[in-house]
Formats: C-alpha cells, sequence, structure tokens
C-alpha cells in the first residue's frame, strides 16, 4: 500500500513540474532527477511486511552485482538487506587502492570488518587466524588487495565435471560471464615495454560496470619480474583467456580515469541506484529464512541481537548471498543443515544438508623479506605519517604518481610439475597423495555423503589440476611494506601460497543467533601434501631472490633468513607465519547432493523451492586465482539462471544446459574454444606445463546495460 504521505508529496511534485514552461522542463537535467531518488535506505520500515519478487540477502560481491542485473527487468521488484553500512563515510579508505595496504578498514578492530577468526589450528602450531571480510555495502571487494585474476579454463571445466554438468559450469559456457563484467584498460606503453607485459585486448572486456586496469606508478621491482621469472623457465601471458599460468602484471580493479578502486557499488550498484525497483537496506542482518513447510517465502532481520526484528517476503525467491560463512551461518539457524547440529540447539529441521558448512577450503599464505637497493618501496607510508599524508593528499589530487594508487600485482603460478623439480618427482608426489586418499576422506568426516564429495573433488584435483599447467603455488610480489618494520631497510617480499590444498574445514554454528559468530575450522595443513606444497612453493620463492635481474637489487634475505634451510626448519618456520590468502570457498557447495553438495547447478538449494545460492560458498574446488573476478562472473551467469530455470525445489531438474540456459543465455555470444583436456593431457606428458602455448580462443560479450526510466520524485513505496 502506498502511504498517504507519499501520494501528497508526489502529486505535489507532479504539480510544480506541472507549473514549469515545455522549454524549462525539457532542459531538466535528467541526472539531476535521477538524484533525486536513491535505492539506499537505513529505514527498516521501507521492507518491514512488504512483498518483493527477489530479496536478495547480502549486499556484497555477488549480491549488489545480482541486484543489479535483475533491477534492468521494470516489472520486477528486488531488495537488498546488507549487514553493513553504505561505507560513505570512509569513502578514502575504500577507494584509495594502496588503503588496503596501509591502514584500511579490513581490521580487528574495524567495524567494516566481520571481525572472524577461525578456531585453534592444531597444524598452525594451536594459533587461530584473523579472516577479514567486508562488512560494507560492495562486501570484500570494498576492503580486498583489488587483484582481479580468473580461473583457468582447466579449473573451470573440472567444476564442470564435477557437478555433473560440463556443458553448463565448463569454460566455454563461464568465460563470456567473466569477461561481461570487464571494462580493460591496458597500462601506457612505456610500462608495457618496461616491465615486458604480454597482453591481448581480445581476451578481456570492454564495456562492462567494473574496471579492470593497471597502477597508476609501478614499482620498480615490478620491472625486474618476468624476466627474473623467465630466467627461472616461466614464460609470460596475458592470463585473462583461461591460461592464467606464468609470471605476469596482473589486472587490478582500479578506475584509471581518477586512480579509484572500483568495486561492487560503484561498478553495479551506484549507476542504477535512481531505479524505482530496487531498495537497499544497511545496517540490518538477516537473521532467519522465512518457510512455508519447505518453500522460502522470505527473511527475517535485526539490526542488532537485541533490535526489533522485522519481516520480508518474496513472491518469486529469497537469493543468499552473504559469503562462505555467512550463508551456511544463515542456512544453519534457518533450520538447513546437518540433522545432528540442528537437533543439539534444537532448531526445527526444515532441511536435513549435510553438506552445509561442509567441504570449506581455503589458499594458505606467507611471505619471505627481502632488504633490497630499490629506491623506494611502500614502507614509509606505513611508518612516516607525513610522507602518507603527502602521498594521500596527491591521490586526492587525481597524481597516479601517489603510492596509493599501487597496490601489489605482479605474479607467477607455477604448476607442481616446476614445484617439485621435474616430471618424475611430481609423478611420485602425486602418487603418494593418492596412496593416502582413502584414510583421509575417511578423517574428515564420518557422514557417507561427505565422504562422497571429499573423494571426488579429491580425484578432479589428482585427475584434472595436479598433471596441468595450473599453478599449484602462486608467487606473488609485495611491495606495500612489511608490517613489522626492520628500520630504514627498503623491503620487498615475495609471498607464496598454495592454490589447491586438499585440506578441508568446516563452519558450525554454536548457538541460534546470528549474531554470535560461528566456528571455523579452517583445517589447514591437516594434509600432509599441503605443507609439501608450501615449502617446496617458498624454496622457489627463494630461489626468485637469487636469480638475476631481481638478485642484482637484493641485498640479503631477512626473513625466513640463513637459519632456515632443511625441510624441518622450513615446516616450523611455515607452520608459525602462514596465514589466509583470503579466499575461501565450497561451504555451500554445487555437487550432488548423495556427495554433500547443498545446491543444484542451477544454484537451487536441494529439496527447497525458492532458496537460491549465488556467492563463493557454492564453489566446490579452489581456484588458482583470486575470488573476486571468479564471483562476478558466477553472478551474471546466475542472473541468467534465475530467469530461465523454473522455481523448483533444488535437484528437480537433471541439467541447466539441458533446459537450454548454458552459453545460449548470453545472447549471440560464442564460447570460447578452449582445449583443456589436451592442456592438462600436454602437461602431464611433458612436465613443462608453464610454458604451454597461449590459447587462441576469444570471445566477446556485448554490453547489456539498459536504462531505467525515471521521474522526478521516483518514490517507491
Amino acid at each position: 500500500m502506498v502511504a498517504p504521505a507519499t501520494l501528497h508529496l508526489a502529486a505535489l511534485a507532479a504539480t510544480a513540474l506541472s507549473l514549469l514552461p515545455s522549454p524549462a522542463l525539457a532542459r531538466l537535467d535528467r541526472r539531476a532527477l535521477q538524484l533525486n531518488r536513491r535505492a539506499n535506505t537505513t529505514d527498516a520500515a521501507v521492507l518491514n511486511g512488504q512483498t518483493f519478487d527477489y530479496v536478495v540477502v547480502g549486499g556484497g560481491t555477488t549480491g549488489l552485482a545480482l541486484a543489479s542485473r535483475l533491477s534492468q527487468n521494470s516489472t520486477l521488484k528486488i531488495a537488498v538487506i546488507e549487514a553493513g553500512s553504505t561505507g560513505d563515510e570512509v569513502q578514502d579508505k575504500v577507494l584509495a587502492p594502496a588503503m588496503a595496504y596501509f591502514g584500511g578498514i579490513a581490521n580487528q578492530e574495524s567495524p567494516y570488518d566481520w571481525q572472524y577468526t577461525t578456531t585453534n589450528q592444531s597444524e598452525l602450531g594451536g594459533r587461530s587466524v584473523f579472516w577479514p571480510r567486508g562488512k560494507i555495502l560492495g562486501g570484500s571487494s570494498a576492503v580486498n588487495g583489488l587483484y582481479m585474476i580468473r580461473q583457468s579454463a582447466i579449473e573451470q571445466d573440472s567444476w564442470g565435471s564435477l557437478v555433473g554438468d560440463p556443458e553448463g559450469w565448463g569454460w566455454d559456457t563461464m568465460y563470456p560471464y567473466l569477461k561481461k563484467s570487464e571494462t580493460w584498460t591496458p597500462p601506457s606503453d612505456s610500462y608495457v615495454s618496461s616491465a615486458h607485459m604480454v597482453l591481448n585486448q581480445s581476451l578481456h572486456g570492454l564495456d562492462g560496470p567494473v574496471h579492470y586496469s593497471y597502477p597508476g606508478i609501478f614499482y620498480n621491482s615490478m620491472f625486474e619480474w618476468i624476466p627474473t621469472l623467465e630466467n627461472m623457465g616461466l614464460d609470460s601471458r596475458d592470463p585473462a583467456g583461461g591460461e592464467n599460468w606464468g609470471a605476469f602484471i596482473a589486472t587490478s580493479a582500479i578506475n584509471p580515469t581518477n586512480w579509484t578502486r572500483s568495486y561492487a557499488k560503484n561498478g553495479y550498484l551506484d549507476p542504477v541506484n535512481y531505479r524505482q525497483n530496487l531498495v537497499v537496506l544497511t545496517g540490518y542482518q538477516a537473521t532467519r529464512i522465512v518457510f512455508d513447510g519447505t518453500t522460502a517465502t522470505g527473511v527475517e532481520f535485526a539490526a542488532s541481537a537485541t533490535g526489533q526484528t522485522f519481516t520480508i517476503n518474496a513472491s518469486k525467491e529469497v537469493i543468499l548471498s552473504t559469503g562462505v560463512i555467512g550463508t551456511p551461518q544463515l542456512l544453519q539457524v534457518s533450520g538447513v543443515g546437518p540433522t545432528d547440529l540442528l537437533s543439539s540447539l534444537q532448531i526445527n529441521v526444515v532441511k536435513d544438508l549435510p553438506g552445509v558448512g561442509m567441504h570449506l577450503t581455503d589458499h594458505l599464505s606467507g611471505a619471505m623479506t627481502l632488504n633490497t637497493s630499490f629506491p623506494f618501496s611502500g614502507d614509509p607510508v606505513e611508518s612516516n605519517t607525513t610522507f602518507a599524508a603527502e602521498q594521500l593528499a596527491l591521490w586526492k589530487a587525481g597524481d597516479a604518481s601517489s603510492l596509493y594508487t599501487s597496490p601489489n600485482d605482479a605474479v607467477a603460478y607455477v604448476n607442481l610439475t616446476t614445484l617439485m623439480g621435474g616430471e618424475q618427482q611430481a609423478s611420485e608426489f602425486m602418487q603418494q597423495i593418492k596412496a593416502n586418499q582413502s584414510a583421509l576422506v575417511k578423517a574428515y568426516s564420518s557422514d557417507k555423503a561427505i565422504q562422497a564429495g571429499y573423494n571426488a573433488s579429491y580425484s578432479a584435483e589428482l585427475r584434472d589440476i595436479y598433471p596441468s599447467a595450473v599453478g599449484m603455488a602462486e608467487i606473488l610480489l609485495s611491495n606495500t611494506g612489511t608490517y613489522g618494520g626492520y628500520g630504514d631497510a627498503v623491503t620487498v617480499q615475495i609471498q607464496a601460497a598454495i592454490q589447491h590444498p586438499l585440506s578441508r574445514g568446516t563452519v558450525k554454528i554454536n548457538s541460534t543467533s546470528v549474531f554470535d559468530k560461528p566456528l571455523i575450522d579452517a583445517g589447514y595443513l591437516t594434509h600432509p601434501a599441503d605443507i609439501q606444497i608450501l615449502r617446496q612453493a617458498f624454496k622457489f620463492a627463494r630461489n626468485v631472490s637469487q636469480t638475476a635481474p631481481l638478485s642484482d637489487y637484493v641485498l640479503n634475505e631477512l626473513s625466513p633468513g640463513s637459519a632456515v634451510q632443511t625441510d624441518e626448519e622450513w615446516d616450523t618456520w611455515i607452520r608459525g607465519v602462514v596465514s589466509t590468502e583470503y579466499h575461501p570457498a565450497g561451504t555451500a557447495s554445487m555437487l550432488p547432493e548423495s556427495e554433500g553438495g547443498v545446491v543444484d547447478n542451477a544454484l537451487r538449494v536441494y529439496g527447497l523451492t525458492g532458496l537460491r545460492v549465488i556467492d563463493f560458498s557454492i564453489v566446490p574446488m579452489s581456484f588458482s586465482a583470486h575470488a573476486t573476478a571468479p564471483a562476478y562472473g558466477l553472478a551474471e551467469r546466475a542472473y541468467d539462471l534465475l530467469l530461465s530455470t523454473p522455481k523448483l525445489a533444488g535437484g528437480s531438474e537433471p541439467s541447466t544446459s539441458a533446459n537450454g540456459s548454458s552459453s545460449a543465455a548470453v545472447s549471440g555470444v560464442p564460447g570460447a574454444a578452449s582445449k583443456t583436456a589436451s592442456a592438462a593431457s600436454n602437461a602431464a606428458e611433458t612436465g613443462k606445463a608453464n610454458s604451454a602455448p597461449a590459447g587462441s580462443a576469444t570471445a566477446k560479450v556485448g554490453t547489456a546495460v539498459l536504462v531505467g526510466l525515471v521521474g522526478a520524485l521516483a518514490l517507491f513505496a
């Protein structure tokens, strides 16, 4: 119902406009009219008791992308519920790219962070690990390190195989969606030449909502990166087309017109914020999914554990985009999850799904620190407040030379054959992993479905990933400071991170309230292969520091230093320093229900109607990539699935591709002709996966932006 006050205001506005002479009315700036209405609100009454077609829980990376796309359809009404604020009050800390590293808002004291920590990790000496996640409109895309690195075609095809839908979830289908979010801008020709970059415009999107570009200033060490890795046997290519291995300078989520962070809020939401069919509520957390039997009909939400509870109804579907931690937590408190866990907390079981909160996987990383002769690094920004203020002022003035324009983005993805020192060593290592498979699968869970799912993903890793060109480790060059300080040293760090761990963890509630943090057991290093891969990755990182031309600038290794040489010394050091690389996945996995899956290949929760999950919790395996670019691709794919697959109980239909909703959903877009099977085979045969030839397939995504009509004082009721 439209409130009388709203009708009165609308009438006044219409009367005022009617009094304007027609030429004056014609000259009214369209954008100025749009600014009269904003989707954002902090007033829960706007949503309480109201019915929307889609209720999106979580205004983060995928949630905002999806809501923006849905709002293109003027006949649909969309509501978004976000626990955090808009972040407008801390815009400098959000928008300055290097703020992700220099005093940003992702920390354990920040109200813009969920402040999660893991349980004490037995294989890390009993210590817990801080897991930063963005509690802000835009989610982690507002606070992360800005890397925009896609998964490989081999990994995406393995995902499709895991879920029994290679057409619907393989690379050929996903690649156009990955490009759809992107507006790519190359760096200057001088930077391309000096950094020895290989770029291919045809692999990129050119008119998407989010900017993918490069820093305004390149640290000197970046010019030595690719030549150094090439001297170690790796090659370089543009990684955007499905072959993301070797050494390269990654794209970052930076708008090169003003050197600001490009993220879900200013990319997907702000340009459509005037639409009358979209409402975004901030400052309220979903507390429970409302069910009528096994049909999701709405969501309850509140500002705090003691605050008033409100209810919103969904006539079509409830969509969870609350992330790898928030999604299993909300499902569990709502009665969807393992029966034994729910019953122990006296929660009524709506659907027994043992996989909710299981299959958790995460990248684990650490850094070695070098004392160098480079002219500068990010250390002074951390230690010298005057210098930091000067650099921030330069950034605010749009000066590309400011260190605040420059996140880290020199990386290399190194395959197992290279890490292990040859094909024979890699083969023996995989045989060892295979021999331990049955025992380690049983050790993870006593539930037969969970065992089946872990066994399936374990086998997929050994079949598709480990023998291939795909990176087992990411090696990163970090110029942004040491977070500890080494006097006046100009320090550079080389980080190493495992990309396809076999260790698995869990997310489990320990109360009936979403305002109590769930128990996050990352399960770090519980599979013995993971520390072996990390050890080899750090040895490789040390070799990078000792290889020209980078070695010409390295004075000495500050950490771990010369005292760490043997495998035992490496392992002890690793267990004491490693932490998350911020890329968890899998806690509501897209797998068959019989394998502990939570959603089917149309993203519908098994056995429930009107409930889908669209965030990184559904990804059933780790990627050799950073999470943001794949997450945008997932949201773009999900939008088409929402419109092309029916509102049925999860698992009701066997295949998205059978419904004609795969790549055909992107009108007129051919799939990229990936050759992942042969790439994996060639990698296994030659042991030179990092030198595999770059693919030639390309795909082009046309623009998909619809401009909504708006009137003066576009009031939504």
